[in-house]
């Protein structure tokens, strides 16, 4: 089972409708409606597979970092979810421990480390460079 697939699983475990909906504004978007989650995706926005699996696992990281907001919250606080369920998404699909061993081998071209890890090259670039913010990777130069 691939990890969007097991997104796909974890979203079915916690008992969260997913729904292909092309009214929404962005790629996907998480709702909270009487304690019942739901994600609604525009999958027309989404150009791939991994695309979808990189937004499910956000979604998914606002879901479980209890990181949800409604549309008039104030910036800084759409931003501090939004930061949290990155982070989460993050280490879902890049765990910092796996990064650090491919690097670790030699691998530190962004775009052979998002074909490890199985996605997007400008998805891998933002892992990378939140790991290196946070202070749990070094600063080699990437390509």
């Amino acid at each position: 089972m691939d990890k969007l697939e097991r997104l796909y699983d974890v979203a079915y475990k916690e008992n969260i409708d997913i729904m292909d909906n092309s009214w929404s504004v962005a790629e996907a978007r998480i709702f909270d409606i009487d304690s019942l989650y739901l994600i609604a995706f525009d999958k027309s926005k989404l150009a791939n597979s991994k695309q979808e699996k990189q937004v499910l696992a956000e979604e998914l990281g606002h879901y479980y970092c209890n990181a949800l907001y409604y549309l008039n919250d104030s910036i800084v606080q759409k931003s501090r979810c939004e930061y949290r369920a990155k982070k989460w998404a993050y280490q879902y699909l890049v765990p910092v421990n796996k990064l650090v061993e491919k690097i670790n081998d030699g691998i530190v071209d962004t775009y052979e480390l998002a074909e490890y890890f199985d996605v997007e090259p400008n998805y891998m670039y933002k892992c990378i460079n939140f790991y290196k913010e946070i202070g749990l990777i070094k600063s080699p130069s990437y390509n």
